[in-house]
């Protein structure tokens, strides 16, 4: 149990500039991972980038008044019961629970935040930094997600939603 909430812990979200600072979370984005935890019944999500001083968001590409200084970011991965999520997929889900801007690093990491249009310059974006592409509408399929997920057998994970299987892995 961490002490911001049940999974997370404020140190997870610690600037990795090696200094201490004082920062502050924005608590609709711990509630926003929690509620992506359960979700895509994770059984983890990892924070490889919470708050950033505004030095170091500079030099690992960032901007020195981004999401991730004003404490409303994290880039996350997420692993699922069998295997780490995709970011296509932890991106449809980050969109289903409600954060504001979304973007996919890499083939498993995202980055996720509550911006609006009283904590940011602009109010949304879903965007792919693989490849520059700042205008997607959205990451959804249409289909509702109903959370069903479940395992054909030990070595593949499958995602159903509306009874259409959408997601399948192999472990």
């Amino acid at each position: 149990m961490g002490d911001l909430s049940v999974h997370f812990d404020k140190r997870e979200f610690a600037c990795k500039c090696g200094k201490s600072h004082d920062f502050s979370l924005d608590p609709e984005l711990i509630e926003k991972l929690e509620r992506l935890h359960s979700l895509t019944g994770a059984t983890a999500i990892y924070i490889t980038s919470g708050f950033r001083c505004p030095t170091w968001s500079k030099s690992v590409g960032g901007y020195f008044n981004d999401a991730h200084t004003k404490g409303i970011a994290a880039d996350i991965v997420i692993d699922g019961k069998y295997n780490r999520m995709s970011s296509e997929a932890v991106a449809e889900a980050a969109e289903r629970v409600g954060f504001t801007g979304i973007g996919i690093i890499d083939s498993t990491a995202v980055h996720v935040d509550v911006r609006n249009d009283k904590n940011y310059v602009n109010s949304h974006w879903f965007g792919d930094e693989r490849t520059g592409n700042d205008n997607i509408t959205t990451f959804q399929t249409g289909r509702k997600f109903d959370g069903e997920t479940k395992s054909n057998d030990k070595h593949k994970i499958t995602v159903i939603i509306d009874g259409v299987t959408v997601y399948e892995s192999e472990v």
